[in-house]
């Protein structure tokens, strides 16, 4: 009798180590499995960035893109005054190649500029139809609406966006509200923003664009706000 439980010590021992360690998971550790708070709360981000982008009198923004998402605007820099006076320039794809424009919109005009030739004054009208750079300011379809429209609201963390530290929300973008921003859009399309942890101003927006059809290009489109109501002065060019 005294060999077998020398035989079976070590096996006691083995399970009375996997019972206490499972204890003491259970009560010192056990705080890592439980689902953790956001550290911050998405929500009232969206609606503090809503709130600083309303009255804005000025912004400059750049669009860029990854991968080849179905938009005809696949970048541009831009200058743009509340009431709608813009300037700077756009990458357009037009039958499958990437053509820059130089544009400028002022009062019910905008001129337009392609790397041949001289200027080319259209209404406003035509030219919104390709990409209105006013829509960003305007709180019936621009980035204040936008903000306080999102589906889908996740805190997801905190990181540095264009060398400032800021809050990063996963958010669902209504077509409806997003269209105004990204031409193109044919449906809600899910993607971040990122807001300025100091003053509560938006960075970035990301959009994930899916494909028109099955097996078609898809990629992202972001928005990245460089300049905050600085005193823009844009006129027609000569």
């Amino acid at each position: 009798m005294s060999g077998l439980r020398g035989r079976l010590a070590p096996v006691f021992l083995f399970v009375c180590a996997v019972v206490l360690g499972m204890s003491a998971t259970a009560c010192s550790g056990g705080d890592e499995g439980r689902a953790k708070a956001p550290p911050f709360d998405g929500a009232q981000v969206l609606r503090q960035a809503s709130a600083a982008m309303a009255n804005l009198k000025s912004v400059g923004f750049t669009v860029t893109t990854e991968d080849k998402p179905p938009v005809a605007v696949r970048g541009g820099d831009i200058k743009l005054l509340r009431a709608g006076d813009a300037e700077g320039t756009l990458t357009i794809v037009q039958s499958g190649q990437s053509v820059e424009m130089k544009i400028v919109a002022v009062g019910q005009s905008v001129y337009i500029k392609g790397v041949t030739g001289g200027w080319r004054q259209v209404p406003k009208a035509l030219a919104s139809s390709l990409y209105d750079p006013s829509a960003v300011l305007d709180p019936n379809r621009g980035i204040s609406k936008l903000l306080s429209s999102v589906t889908g609201v996740k805190a997801e963390g905190r990181e540095k966006a264009d060398g400032k530290d800021s809050y990063r929300v996963g958010v669902t973008l209504p077509k409806a509200a997003i269209e105004g921003l990204i031409p193109g859009i044919r449906s809600d399309v899910r993607g971040q923003v990122w807001v300025s942890s100091s003053d509560h101003k938006l960075i970035k927006v990301r959009g994930e664009i899916p494909p028109l059809a099955e097996g078609g290009e898809k990629g992202s489109v972001v928005i990245t706000f460089t300049e905050f109501d600085h005193p823009y002065t844009i006129k027609a060019p000569v």
